[in-house]
Parts: C-alpha cells; sequence; structure tokens
C-alpha cells in the first residue's frame, strides 16, 4: 500500500476502482494551466479523489484543513498518479520524447540522424505572357 504525508499525517493510498480513477481523471483535468490559488483547490481534489477508496466519507474542505506544505501536496499529487498508473513509463522526464536512434542502411533522402531532409526549392516560374506583351 502507498502512503502520502501531508503536514505530518500519514494517508494510504490504496488503488482506485475504475469510477473512483474517472473522478482523479477530472480532477487532474482541473489542475491544468491552473495558477495562484487555484492550483492548491485543483491539487485538493486530486488528493480528495486518490483518498477516496481509502477515505470515501472524506470531504473537499476536509482536505483543504490539512496543514501541509507545497512540496507536500506536490509529492502526494505525484504519488497518487503514480498509485493510479498515470506515471511516466520509465520515470521518464517531462518534455518531448527522444529522438529514435539511428537506423542502419537509412534511404540517402535522411541526414545522420534519421530525420528527412527539407524539400528541395522550387524551379523559377515560367515565363508567362501577359495580355500587354501578345499586342
Amino acid at each position: 500500500m502507498t502512503k502520502i504525508t501531508l503536514g505530518g499525517r500519514e494517508l494510504a493510498i490504496e488503488p482506485l476502482k475504475l469510477g473512483q480513477l474517472r473522478g482523479l481523471l477530472d480532477a487532474l483535468d482541473d489542475l491544468s494551466g491552473k495558477t495562484g490559488g487555484a492550483v492548491v483547490d485543483a491539487a485538493a481534489r486530486v488528493i480528495q479523489a486518490g483518498l477516496a477508496r481509502a477515505m470515501p466519507d472524506l470531504m473537499l474542505a476536509e482536505v483543504l484543513e490539512f496543514e501541509a506544505t507545497m512540496d507536500e501536496v506536490t509529492a502526494a499529487v505525484a504519488t497518487i498518479l503514480g498509485a493510479a498508473g498515470l506515471s511516466r513509463a520509465n520515470g521518464a522526464p517531462p518534455g518531448e520524447a527522444a529522438p529514435v536512434a539511428k537506423r542502419e542502411g537509412r534511404a540517402p533522402a535522411e541526414t545522420a540522424n534519421g530525420s528527412p531532409r527539407s524539400t528541395p526549392p522550387s524551379p523559377p516560374a515560367a515565363p508567362t505572357r501577359s495580355p500587354s506583351s501578345t499586342a
């Protein structure tokens, strides 16, 4: 069983049922793009959803009354997401994925890193007759 600590209080995180996972995903969606005090409210919803199985009667107002630091809240959210199977694969860092390894025998149209070369420039425009040049 996974545990989180908020304000010196240790809380158990149990695997969520599918319906509880939906609540967690909704809370996580609400967390995205928040700033200021809205971050605390959204993180509290994630924590409440993560504790839903172990503490089904826990109200959001009670979560907001926990004495916790933002470091504890951040760690709790990360732990809850990991317990729900929503963490990055193999601890991958955030951001864009690394490029695919170079392939042997790559096509000549590819550069050394395996990316396609840019498209060659278009040929110059062919001369066209204008109405004044045909008179």
